[in-house]
């Protein structure tokens, strides 16, 4: 059985919305302002047939958009688009009663994904590589994606044919990949002992693919070459699934904001550093202290500042959980700037010394406006105010958003 309801809004996840006096209703692939044909009596219903499209509506750029959950937005228009992605971050900030202007937001063309993670499963016809759909586990096998950079999308067989001798047999694994400046980084996300048949011949196809690194769990299995990633002066090797911006475009346009707002700053913090994303671009200018919780990170952004040869200034690393063990205000009375980009859960911990402290000023990274509205509030009362918010759009047709805020005392 089937009904008729017209969307109120999109709602955070990029599924239309419907406020009934029952509660919300969210109906997936629908826009603000359609009347819908949909199914399904929970609070989340399917959609069935679109009666009177939005003028918002435009025709998705892939094939897969509807099945695959890698894109849930590819259906709006772009302005609007652009608009909807503002919105969520207006709302973070409202949320906390934080009165804020919200920059237009920054965005990029969309094949730049460099940094991939893909869902991979054996079947009894092959292996399923893509993402999986939306509330499920099922896997969408796909055969292009347009948000990826060319590189990758045009190697999918390839790591196909890579990992299909190493994949887990049972249940879905990670499959991170990383376009680097010389060539594929190819990481299973995965742990158990490898035969020494399906270690040969995974090498054997990443070699014939010409792949700079193909690793399993802690163990890597083949590499041609360091797969390496420039950052400002510094050429930094990866470690095997590292974290890393997931668009160039929007690294360098992040870190432009960051270093011109701590300019002025001869002592900088650089927490949850990961490989050294801010902190290369900073020790331009500034000496550094840069923590993170991964060792590895820590020593690849060692070698490679060391590498530079006296290029820039002192960066000196320390592994450090800032959740549990963060930067005490007595560490922070010689550092004027920070820059913090936390896991999406947010600085709880960190915020709560930094505004405590004598630091001046500070450029807060994350990709979860709420929890980064939570720490914008903390900061806020200890007597920061912000300078600005400005979204960047490197999750494009996702509920995702960037965002880098700046603030100062």
């Amino acid at each position: 059985m089937t009904e008729i309801l017209t969307i109120d809004a999109l709602g955070h996840q990029g599924d239309g919305l419907v406020q009934t006096s029952d509660g919300r209703i969210f109906i997936p692939f629908a826009l603000a302002g359609e009347l819908v044909e949909v199914t399904n009596s929970s609070a989340r219903r399917d959609l069935v047939n679109v009666v009177e499209p939005s003028s918002d509506r435009v025709e998705p750029i892939c094939r897969h958009f509807g099945t695959c959950g890698g894109c849930q937005v590819q259906h709006l228009a772009n302005e609007p688009y652009l608009a909807w992605k503002k919105k969520l971050v207006e709302d973070a900030l409202i949320s906390q009663n934080i009165n804020a202007k919200v920059e237009p937001v920054v965005s990029f063309s969309n094949d730049r994904r460099r940094r991939v993670v893909f869902s991979a499963t054996h079947t009894s016809t092959g292996i399923l590589l893509g993402f999986t759909q939306k509330s499920t586990h099922h896997i969408t096998d796909i055969s292009e994606c347009p948000v990826i950079r060319r590189s990758i999308a045009s190697q999918l067989e390839t790591i196909r044919k890579a990992i299909r001798p190493i994949l887990p047999a049972r249940g879905i694994t990670s499959i991170c990949v990383v376009d680097c400046d010389n060539g594929l980084d190819i990481h299973l996300e995965a742990q158990g002992k490898l035969g020494e048949k399906a270690r040969q011949s995974a090498i054997r196809i990443a070699l014939e693919g010409d792949i700079a690194r193909l690793s399993y769990g802690g163990e890597v299995l083949i590499e041609t070459r360091r797969p390496e990633l420039t950052m400002g002066l510094a050429n930094v090797g990866m470690p095997p699934g590292s974290f890393i911006q997931a668009v160039a475009s929007a690294e360098t346009r992040m870190a432009a904001m960051v270093c011109d707002h701590l300019k002025s700053c001869k002592q900088v913090a650089d927490l949850y550093c990961g490989i050294g994303t801010f902190a290369f671009r900073l020790a331009e200018n500034s000496t550094i202290l840069a923590c993170e919780n991964n060792q590895l990170a820590l020593d690849a952004l060692d070698e490679a500042w060391r590498a530079t040869g006296g290029k820039l200034k002192l960066v000196r690393t320390e592994k450090r959980d800032l959740s549990l063990r963060p930067v005490m205000v007595e560490e922070l009375k010689k550092i004027q700037g920070v820059v913090f980009d936390p896991p999406r859960a947010g600085a709880r911990a960190q915020v709560q010394q930094l505004a405590r402290s004598k630091v001046k000023k500070i450029a807060a990274v994350s990709c979860n406006p709420v929890s980064l509205a939570q720490d914008l509030g903390v900061l806020i009362n200890g007597g920061f105010k912000i300078v600005s918010v400005t979204p960047i759009d490197q999750f494009v047709f996702t509920p995702h958003v960037e965002v880098v805020a700046l603030l100062q005392r």
